[in-house]
């Protein structure tokens, strides 16, 4: 099946864009599309969404029944044999559906070695669509944004309960396992988890689960999962034992820049203005050079999809709209802190914080 609501949104996009087309290769983008992706190998293929809102698929011969049973019966499916010249017959689909000489937006996981053979064999332009993407699923449905709330409840119960289960001389990835049976029994989908204990938390995307928990040590828990498709993330920390004066106070700056900056998101809000906010909080200790990435991300069928809430990002918020906020402090080797709520511009544009998990410096 095809969604149709979001296709008709998409067209939008790219008739602001200036596109002819957009490719849609196998991956999250064609699921959501879709409800379907295979497996993603060398061989080039891929769902084209016309201007006029048309579709046609073009897949290696090897994929063609699996998309005749995934896609309506007027959905024209293009194949190409292994013993074929693959850009050439992608050339004669092209043509017979109009597109030569077009321009075409291109998805986050389509192959550019096979773009390239593509343009060298026919006249058509290749330019990122990744943005008119991000942006045809940007603004949430109030179905969207329930299940947004759902997913969130999820992770916060989860959080509850690992506070009655973690302790020294237990690892990381005794916590992670934690976290991710019990947001599935619980009902999440696809959950995922960062564990890091110590100086460890000082790498944002640590991925480590060996190191052991020790007295007086702190770990920082980065979880979420899947409701009905849309995601959850949340990040808190847990110190074990009596932290040091200096983590108490380099907590509490990133508390603070949390709420400081979630206290600026409501419909309208500039987006640089929310992050340079976070930033100056942390400057008070001359420590914004240590929050090394975006203030946040946007979220929804995706961990992270737009809106970014970055400096780079000149734009002012809109109800539907969901986000990270999650400043911290990285100091390798030394200390990592980080606390992360998801934010929903909700009805009436006024901002919901959806995580409930509190905030106050746990010590266990």
């Amino acid at each position: 099946m095809l969604n149709a609501f979001y296709i008709d949104k998409l067209v939008r996009e790219m008739r602001t864009e200036g596109f002819d087309a957009v490719l849609v290769a196998p991956g999250e983008e064609l699921e959501f599309l879709t409800g379907f992706s295979p497996m993603l190998c060398e061989r080039f293929q891929g769902l084209f969404i016309k201007s006029d809102g048309r579709c046609f698929y073009i897949c290696n011969l090897l994929y063609e029944g699996e998309f005749r049973k995934a896609l309506p019966d007027d959905v024209p499916v293009y194949t190409w044999f292994d013993g074929d010249d693959m850009a050439e017959k992608v050339k004669g689909f092209l043509e017979k559906e109009g597109l030569m000489h077009g321009v075409i937006g291109v998805g986050g996981t389509a192959q550019a070695f096979s773009l390239f053979l593509i343009a060298d064999a026919c006249p058509v332009t290749w330019r990122s669509g990744k943005a008119a993407l991000e942006r045809m699923r940007m603004i949430k449905t109030p179905s969207e944004m329930e299940s947004l709330r759902e997913s969130a409840r999820i992770a916060d119960r989860v959080f509850s309960e690992i506070l009655d289960y973690i302790k020294p001389g237990m690892t990381e990835g005794d916590a992670a396992s934690f976290l991710l049976r019990r947001m599935t029994e619980l009902g999440g989908k696809r959950p995922e988890c960062i564990a890091a204990a110590g100086a460890n938390a000082a790498f944002p995307h640590y991925m480590g689960t060996s190191a052991v928990i020790k007295e007086r040590d702190s770990l920082l828990l980065d979880f979420g999962c899947t409701y009905r498709g849309l995601y959850s993330d949340m990040t808190r920390m847990i110190y074990f034992g009596e932290p040091s004066a200096r983590e108490r106070t380099l907590y509490n700056l990133v508390r603070r820049a949390n709420e400081e900056a979630e206290d600026l998101c409501r419909a309208g809000a500039y987006i640089p203005d929310i992050d340079r906010r976070a930033r100056e909080v942390l400057d008070e200790m001359g420590l914004s050079h240590t929050l090394v990435n975006r203030l946040g991300h946007g979220i929804g069928y995706t961990v992270h999809e737009a809106p970014d809430i970055k400096a780079s990002n000149p734009i002012h918020l809109e109800e539907g709209m969901a986000f990270s906020i999650e400043p911290g402090i990285y100091i390798p080797g030394e200390i990592g802190i980080r606390v992360e709520d998801i934010v929903l511009i909700g009805t009436g544009g006024e901002r919901e914080v959806l995580n409930r998990s509190t905030k106050e410096m746990i010590v266990l």
